[in-house]
Formats: structure tokens, C-alpha cells, sequence
């Protein structure tokens, strides 16, 4: 509840007091609709073009629900030490962890530079693309920024 009165006052300082009157009054909403609007504000948010980057915690995490569908690049928190991003079609049953049997899925091991069991071999960054009904499971805290394409090789 704190991070939507805290998203709801940083859209009120952004926006100008003359557009402050077309929004809705959000008091007779329920705690559902208030979690569903919050959704939303975070979905528009992340595709908005100034948006930049995005700090996601462990866990696993829905695309289209809790990340927007898009083509991703991701790498670890400052000093993390190797951990797993993996992506796939399925959730176990349970719902606490991604599927690998019987699904389709990527796994890649990422490292800080700054960790300290950090070994060159390590990536240090990877990508996804993500489509909507698929899962995200993280193993420690991953930034998120939109892919912006491979690096240029130099060919001509």
C-alpha cells in the first residue's frame, strides 16, 4: 500500500495542477481495484521512453503480469556473486519455482564483476525476450533494461 500512495504521489508532482482535476477520485476504489490500477501504472510506466531501467528482487515473477513482454537485458546487482536468470514456459505447481522438465526454457548464469567469487568465464550480463504467459525465475537481484540490439562488431 505505501508504494502506491508513494507511486500516486510521484504522478501527482509530475503532473501538472491543471490535469490534476481530470483524475479520477481513487477513495472509493477496493484494495483489488487499487492493486489492478497499480498494475497498470507500472506497465505504463515501464514502456514509457524515458524509462530506463528497472531493479527487479528474487524470485519468480510472471511476464505480461509482473514484467511487461518486450526483449530485456539483465544483469546482476553490484557485487553479485554467480546466479541464475532462468526463463520458461511453465511454473511447477506450487508456484515457487519455473519448470525445466517438460518446458521450454533458457538458463544462464551471470556474475558482477565485483562479486566475490567473480571468474571471467562468467557472462556478465544476458538477454531475454519475453513473452507474455512465460516465467522469470532470479536467484539474487537483477537489473532490467530495455535491449537495445548486439554491440557493433566493426565490419563493414
Amino acid at each position: 500500500m505505501k508504494k502506491l500512495i508513494t507511486i500516486i504521489l510521484i504522478l501527482a508532482l509530475a503532473i501538472p495542477a491543471s490535469s490534476l482535476a481530470d483524475l479520477p477520485d481513487l477513495s472509493g476504489l477496493s484494495f483489488d481495484e487499487l492493486i489492478q490500477l497499480k498494475s497498470k501504472l507500472n506497465i505504463a510506466i515501464w514502456n514509457c521512453q524515458e524509462w530506463q531501467e528497472v531493479t527487479v528482487p528474487p524470485g519468480v515473477w510472471e511476464v505480461g503480469k509482473d514484467i511487461p513482454e518486450g526483449h530485456w537485458s539483465i544483469r546482476p546487482e553490484k557485487n553479485c556473486g554467480p546466479s541464475y536468470a532462468i526463463y520458461s514456459s511453465g511454473i511447477e505447481k506450487d508456484g515457487h519455482d519455473v519448470m525445466i522438465m517438460g518446458a521450454d526454457y533458457i538458463m544462464e548464469c551471470i556474475c558482477d564483476p565485483g562479486a566475490e567469487f567473480y571468474d571471467p568465464t562468467y557472462k556478465q550480463t544476458t538477454d531475454f525476450d519475453m513473452k507474455t504467459g512465460y516465467y522469470i525465475r532470479l536467484d539474487c537481484t537483477m537489473i532490467f533494461t530495455p535491449y537495445t540490439g548486439k554491440p557493433d562488431l566493426g565490419f563493414k
